[in-house]
């Protein structure tokens, strides 16, 4: 077996694990997993996941889904999707890999980790280089460890290999392949007579009693959603901020708690030229020296030169970096040997770095300080809101004695219309959890003060519930009418489609069978794939019956807008002996072979946690994750 794994090291399963490994820096930076070992939200066999390893997993969910659905993807909409549960999953899943590689002997050289660690992006400077100096600083940002980091590195590799073991040799017959090839590719051609709904004559008009009974028999088209009328109180950072004063003490503070952020390092543009020996860059460096452009140079020595903009120190090598940020402005540097050869640069321009003093960005630190300050405010305001609530204070007076606003929504419904279809909720911070709160609510009660975004709560009123309930006919007589009129129009349009399908199967033309019908549309299609699925010309509910079907049967069906009778003319049958089929089915193989190997590992998995045991603390997970009432 250990065999096997060790062919199975450089797999696509390793491969997929290291990147998730990568993107997971990328996202939401490093933390280091050996911290803060509390109560475990799960234990596989003897080993805990920590609740830190349940939120590290479930935040990269976050801001990986967050790129695909965009910046309003909060962490709310992510339990609904149900990312708790798909990132604690992963995490067992994981957990259960490493304890089968651990239990099959499988040790990953130290040598391997110092390789894939060298891959991390994260840990390349702007030359696209691994930097030790780098790595080392980015990991002590984040509090992690250099051993904990590459254990972590260890355990995934290991994992990868245990999967890579399972999967490994996983292939599809080519004679399965071609098969699946036939019934995907399979051509079809259809005589084809469209008759629109609404080519058909209006029918007679209807009684009132016709009329009522078809509003009553479709009461659902015509019934008018609950409506509310809702007082909004919000307190807000933005206005609480107003209020506050910043001392020269309290700017003094900030400024030296976030004083690196008013650094600006510096910055210089340089062009280089690498050279393989020592003898070529001397015979360059003399060359510029003497009155030729480093690009002349290059061009003579059959070398780029590349040009380096903005870079900062710690973006060079080590071995250039201190010669090119003492050089003087427009003069060479070199030659300077490191790993890729000898260097000879030019600096053409220095941008000085220094610190702004507090005197320069007294503005800008009095905002921050006031923000913060607001934001501890509102804190504050917003329990002393639910206490005055709690009291019985209305939530105009309370919200307004509390520096708040209070907002009037009359007669919306759920989705924040009113009975014109006007949204009214626009400016309304997270508008759709406040409705969501509000049409949850018993008339007269007010919900609870709950945050709206980042700086700002809201506690809602509803002050008044309207039913729903079924207009009444006068009121929408004119569209249950036009309702009606359809209605009859579809079954017109279905009836002459049927008397077509007859003509076709007694051996009439379609053209012959369409003669005289208003509209009818009389076309040939051109061939359909099987795999193409539906389109506008063969509906769907004609798609799958016609693609099982013998030539020359007919079949009516409906579309959206009208009847379609279609004919089966031809059966195209797939050839996979042709040259660009080839691609065709190597890739359905190649599919097919992922999906095997997905079932594989599931039942792999399965197998696992019998063997283990995993048992999970819902109590933990579900305090952790508990949604805001």
């Amino acid at each position: 077996m250990l065999q096997i794994i060790r062919s199975t090291a450089g797999s696509w399963v390793v491969k997929i694990l290291f990147v998730v490994l990568i993107i997971s820096f990328a996202v939401w930076g490093i933390g280091d997993i050996t911290r803060g070992v509390q109560t475990g939200v799960a234990k596989v066999g003897d080993t805990n996941i920590t609740p830190q390893e349940l939120d590290r997993e479930f935040k990269a969910e976050i801001n990986r889904l967050r790129q695909v659905m965009g910046p309003d993807f909060d962490e709310a909409k992510a339990r609904q999707l149900g990312l708790v549960d798909r990132a604690l999953e992963q995490l067992i899943q994981r957990t259960l890999l490493l304890k089968a590689a651990e239990d099959a002997g499988i040790r990953i050289a130290d040598q391997t980790v110092v390789d894939m660690v060298s891959k991390v992006p994260a840990f390349k400077n702007g030359l696209g280089q691994f930097d030790p100096a780098l790595m080392r600083a980015l990991l002590a940002q984040n509090g992690y460890t250099e051993h904990g980091f590459a254990e972590q590195v260890r355990a995934d590799l290991a994992q990868g290999d245990i999967a890579g073991a399972i999967t490994a040799g996983t292939t599809v017959p080519r004679a399965l392949a071609e098969q699946l090839f036939r019934y995907r590719e399979e051509a079809r051609r259809f005589d084809l007579v469209t008759i629109p709904n609404t080519a058909m004559p209006d029918a007679p008009a209807p009684e009132e009693a016709v009329l009522a009974q078809f509003h009553q028999d479709k009461a659902v088209r015509y019934t008018a959603p609950e409506y509310r009328d809702l007082t909004i109180g919000l307190i807000e950072a933005s206005a609480l901020s107003k209020e506050i004063q910043v001392s020269d003490e309290q700017r003094q503070e900030y400024y030296d708690a976030h004083q690196a952020d008013y650094v600006t390092a510096e910055r210089r543009t340089l062009t280089q030229i690498v050279f393989p020996d020592k003898a070529a860059a001397d015979k360059a460096l003399a060359a510029i020296q003497g009155g030729k452009t480093l690009e002349q140079v290059a061009k003579d020595a059959k070398q780029e030169a590349v040009k380096l903009e903005d870079v900062l120190k710690a973006d060079l090598p080590a071995e250039l970096a201190e010669p090119v940020f003492t050089a003087e402005q427009g003069k060479p540097v070199g030659p300077v040997e490191s790993a890729f050869g000898f260097h000879v640069a030019l600096v053409s321009t220095i941008k000085a770095g220094g610190t702004r003093t507090l005197a320069e960005v007294k503005d800008e630190v009095t905002a921050k300080v006031r923000q913060e300050k607001s934001i501890d405010k509102l804190y504050e305001a917003s329990t002393k809101l639910e206490d005055a609530l709690a009291n019985g204070t209305p939530v105009a007076d309370a919200v307004k004695e509390f520096g708040g606003r209070t907002i009037k929504l009359d007669g919306v419904d759920n989705q924040g219309k009113d009975k014109k279809g006007v949204v009214k909720t626009d400016g309304l911070p997270t508008a759709d959890a406040i409705l969501t709160n509000a049409f949850s609510l018993p008339e007269g009660q007010n919900g609870s003060v709950a945050e709206a975004g980042n700086d700002a709560f809201y506690v809602v009123h509803v002050d008044a519930v309207t039913p729903s309930a079924v207009k009444p006919l006068a009121e929408v007589k004119g569209q249950v009418l036009a309702d009606w009129q359809a209605e009859q129009k579809a079954a017109t349009a279905k009836k002459k489609a049927e008397e077509v399908a007859e003509k076709l199967r007694a051996g009439a033309t379609p053209k012959d069978a369409a003669a005289g019908i208003t509209g009818a549309l009389v076309q040939r299609s051109e061939p359909m794939r099987r795999a193409g699925g539906p389109n506008l010309s063969l509906p769907a509910s004609l798609f799958e019956p016609m693609f099982a079907a013998k030539p020359d049967t007919v079949a009516v069906g409906a579309s959206s807008s009208g009847q379609v009778v279609a004919k089966l003319v031809e059966i195209i049958p797939a050839d996979p002996s042709l040259v660009q089929a080839a691609t065709a089915i190597n890739m359905l193989s190649s599919n097919m072979a992922e999906a095997m190997a997905s079932d594989l590992m599931l039942q792999y998995l399965a197998g696992l946690r019998a063997r283990y045991g995993v048992t999970i603390n819902r109590s933990v997970i579900d305090t952790m994750y508990r949604p805001q009432e």
